[in-house]
């Protein structure tokens, strides 16, 4: 199991899910996820939710709430982490749920102009402080953005894991080109034997994107000067 990952709510772990909640405040909203359904309260989803606080507007005199989200861009576990953001609930964002929570962030409307702090914009902060410092990283989140489609393209997560990668891969080179250059009896710099059999140990790396997100990494790469 992936390091901060959520038991999903049903109705055979449901006290799980209540260690989070408001135990002495009945709930009030019933959200249906993708045939799931979570019992919860308003007021924590409306502060932080500009498309949950526009929704319950529109059932200002209904006592329990009943909404079903439709053509939600994640799993219930995402939504589950959303809803904890909401109740102040601390959690891990990892490489494997970034991507997932920041098309869920912008769908549930969980940005700044609802909320200050807002899950979309700490999921900003580390896929730009984070992700896109390390070519692994960006490899993964990539990797996770095949099937987040097309919203990962239109919040630009894609283009700038592709771009990561591509500095990354330049930089590494690079590096690598300088550390294995070596002197010869003439006292002339060239490429070690080894070093040209050795090839670039992260081309394995791309090993895990799809056919179609593979062909746009080498396109972009070979528009930086990639060598082939």
């Amino acid at each position: 199991m992936d390091r901060g990952a959520i038991a999903l709510y049903s109705p055979s772990n449901r006290r799980r899910l209540d260690q989070w909640k408001c135990l002495d405040v009945p709930t009030d909203i019933i959200i249906h996820v993708n045939g799931t359904c979570f019992s919860l309260h308003k007021f924590p989803l409306v502060s932080r939710s500009g498309r949950i606080r526009k929704l319950a507007a529109d059932h200002r005199d209904t006592d329990i709430l009943k909404l079903e989200l439709l053509n939600f861009p994640g799993t219930t576990e995402a939504f589950e982490l959303a809803a904890k953001f909401c109740y102040g609930v601390n959690f891990e964002i990892t490489t494997t749920n970034v991507a997932q929570l920041r098309c869920v962030s912008e769908y549930l409307e969980m940005t700044d102009q609802y909320a200050v702090e807002s899950l979309a914009s700490r999921l900003e902060t580390f896929i730009e402080g984070v992700v896109c410092k390390s070519l692994e990283m960006s490899v993964e989140v990539l990797h996770q953005c095949e099937n987040l489609l097309p919203l990962s393209e239109d919040l630009k997560i894609v283009g700038r894991c592709i771009d990561a990668i591509v500095s990354k891969a330049c930089a590494e080179q690079i590096a690598s080109s300088f550390s294995r250059l070596e002197y010869s009896s003439s006292g002339r710099l060239h490429m070690s034997k080894q070093a040209k059999n050795s090839g670039d140990w992260w081309l394995e790396d791309l090993s895990i994107l799809r056919v179609d997100f593979y062909q746009r990494v080498i396109e972009a790469m070979k528009c930086r000067g990639v060598r082939s």
